[in-house]
């Protein structure tokens, strides 16, 4: 081996570390969001995308596939939208809501 160095560590405490790790990327990423002062930079859960585009969940599960608007997935099931993008791709596409 060329002088390779090797760390050995438990994999308990490798799970700990990327869990830290994590943790703190994603507060690194609420503070980031927290300074905009636009409400349309905000995100925002899929109840509230689907109310201002009038549309149920499965719906917005379509758009997400189709790539129609930037999408945060925080963990593997919670998804949060920019709200700028929602409004644009309602305007957009002449969304009226009643």
């Amino acid at each position: 081996m060329d002088n390779e160095n090797f760390i050995i560590i438990k994999a308990s405490e490798l799970e700990m570390l990327i869990k830290k790790a994590v943790a703190e990327a994603w507060d690194r990423c609420q503070i980031s969001t927290s300074i905009h002062s636009h409400e349309e930079d905000q995100l925002i859960g899929t109840k509230e995308a689907c109310k201002i585009l009038g549309c149920c969940p499965r719906t917005m599960q379509n758009y997400r596939d189709r790539k129609c608007f930037r999408v945060v997935m925080r963990g593997s099931k919670k998804a949060l939208y920019y709200r700028s993008d929602i409004l644009a791709f309602r305007d957009a596409n002449q969304i009226n809501t009643k």
